[in-house]
């Protein structure tokens, strides 16, 4: 599908929000790399919003960093999709 300013502008928004996640994690764009298994420049692209990921993509990278996801589709007025992070190992999810 090719891009348009809708998912240029959404890419932009989730690679600000991946940006501040990795930050906050701690972590640098060669880890975050390493622990999904893609390159640095990958990561790069990512947060330049040069990429649009899937959702499971997003998925992988969000369970990465230790952190869960929010989908939200405003104009359909409805509660955000919320996948919760997983519980650390070897402990017991709620």
């Amino acid at each position: 599908m090719p891009r348009t300013a809708s998912s240029d502008l959404a890419s932009r928004l989730v690679g600000e929000a991946v940006r501040r996640s990795r930050i906050e994690a701690g972590l640098t764009q060669a880890e975050l790399a390493n622990r999904i298994d893609a390159s640095a420049s990958y990561i790069t692209n990512v947060e330049a919003g040069r990429v649009n990921v899937t959702v499971g993509q997003l998925a992988h990278i969000a369970d990465a960093l230790g952190a869960g996801l929010e989908i939200a589709l405003p104009p359909l007025g409805k509660e955000p999709i919320r996948i919760p992070s997983r519980a650390p190992a070897g402990r017991d999810s709620p």
